[in-house]
């Protein structure tokens, strides 16, 4: 787990504990969702200004502090008519991103000098109750697994959309090839979460397993279009989600997912 809003040794809580009435440092949160994150760090930091933005509008599950806002629009179509930053976010949007290497260029040049820009993305493919990541399997392997069989259908089906979508594992490889080679540093750690309420002596990682657990019973219904529009047989997509969802529902398997954390430091001047 992150242990708070930003990655710790990222450098973004010292940013932000800086602000005052004179100096109000700025966050953009790409890909805000809910908008949660934003309101959080907008309740922790009120002498900053924290911007969310999405797609969609966003619609809050709760009333936003004064200093956050959230704007509508496509972060791949570019950053500058939102300002500068001096903590840029982005969690959970590699997927919707064609060109991510372009996205990271776009990023640096509104980044303040010294600015940080944090990426949290979840890999694709599970991980067993040993936190060691499947390999190939089929089905009547003593080990078999219809959730990691659901997900790497879903990576083939979405690959075919957006190629970039296989860079969840090379994000920092990408920050290092930036135009202009704008990064003083770059960082980063990984951290499992666990797909279930399994019983465990953390209570944080329990926690975080029932909040899992609840979108992953989500997950195989949602996918079913996107499998079918992919060219998958609708006979084999049904029994793929049925017994995918029983195998979540019942926690059969004890399957960990894991995150891939990356922070990237902007050189002192442009």
């Amino acid at each position: 787990m992150l242990g708070g809003l930003f990655p710790a040794g990222s450098g973004a809580q010292e940013i932000l504990s800086r602000g005052s009435d004179e100096y109000k440092p700025r966050v953009l949160d790409i890909g805000t969702g809910s908008g949660a994150w934003v309101i959080d760090v907008a309740i922790k930091y009120p002498n900053a200004e924290v911007v969310g933005l999405d797609l969609a509008p966003v619609t809050p599950s709760s009333s936003p502090p004064s200093n956050c806002r959230f704007e509508t629009g496509d972060a791949s179509a570019g950053l500058k008519q939102y300002g500068r930053f001096d903590v840029i976010h982005a969690r959970s949007v590699l997927q919707g991103v064609k060109d991510y290497a372009a996205l990271c260029t776009e990023i640096a040049e509104v980044l303040n000098p010294q600015g940080v820009f944090i990426s949290v993305e979840g890999e694709i493919g599970l991980h067993d109750k040993n936190k060691v990541k499947y390999g190939p399997q089929k089905e009547g392997d003593p080990d078999f697994c219809w959730s990691q069989e659901l997900t790497m259908a879903y990576l083939e089906a979405t690959r075919k959309r957006n190629p970039s979508f296989s860079n969840l594992k090379n994000v920092a490889e990408i920050l290092g090839t930036t135009a202009g080679d704008p990064w003083g540093a770059i960082d980063g750690t990984t951290f499992f979460l666990p797909c279930g309420p399994y019983e465990s002596g953390n209570e944080t990682e329990r926690i975080a397993g029932q909040l899992m657990h609840q979108s992953a019973l989500k997950v195989p219904k949602a996918l079913q279009a996107l499998l079918l529009g992919s060219g998958y047989d609708a006979g084999y997509v049904n029994r793929l989600t049925e017994m995918a969802l029983d195998e979540i529902e019942n926690c059969r398997v004890i399957n960990f997912l894991k995150w891939n954390v990356i922070w990237a430091v902007k050189n002192k001047a442009d």
